[in-house]
Order: C-alpha cells, then structure tokens, then sequence
C-alpha cells in the first residue's frame, strides 16, 4: 500500500516562528507599533467607530454589519500627519481585511 509522502516542517516551535516573523515585520515597518499608541487606542479609533459604527462598504452594499476596524482611507505609510490626521473609514473585520489591504497594496502608478 502507498505511503503519504514526508513533507516540510520547519524547525522550532509554532510561537517562535511567529515571533520572530513579527520582529521582522516590526524591523521593515516600525510605524506598526502606533496602533499601541494611546492617541490611537483610546483617542481616535473608538472616535471612528463611534462616529460611523457601521460598516462603510457593507452599509454601500445594503447590509447591515456592525464595525470593528477602522483603516486609514489614504494609507498614511509611516506619515505620522496622516495616520493621527486620517480621513479614516469604519469596516467590519472582512472588508478590513480583504478589499481594504488590497487596495492599500495594489501597485501605485
């Protein structure tokens, strides 16, 4: 009877993998670390959310979905001016993730 082919298992355990995937995401883009900032934990997201708690892109679609991220509408890309300044826009935890990092990434001409 055939057996399952071996495969890859990188070494060290699960947790310092990812530690050290998130010092190096840390090390490419300090500016990370402002969304531990107070200004932005306590002042200007729940702000936002406050303010629109609502879903932007999902309210534009027709539904109804309670925000949970609130993303910068102009990335600010380590401009501390326009990441405190914004315009900001609140998403629910899809839309966050999916469209709005898409859009953030997409290669600008």
């Amino acid at each position: 009877m055939p057996t399952m082919p071996s495969t890859f298992t990188p070494r060290g355990d699960r947790q310092t993998r990812e530690r050290e995937y998130e010092t190096a995401r840390r090390k490419a883009a300090p500016w990370r670390a402002w969304y531990s900032l107070p200004v932005w934990r306590k002042g200007i997201r729940p702000a936002q959310l406050a303010a629109e708690p609502l879903c932007r892109r999902c309210k534009a679609a027709g539904l109804t979905v309670l925000a949970t991220e609130v993303n910068h509408v102009v990335p600010h890309r380590g401009d501390w001016q326009k990441f405190i300044a914004g315009p900001f826009e609140s998403l629910c935890k899809p839309c966050h993730s999916g469209p709005a990092q898409r859009d953030d990434h997409r290669p600008r001409r």
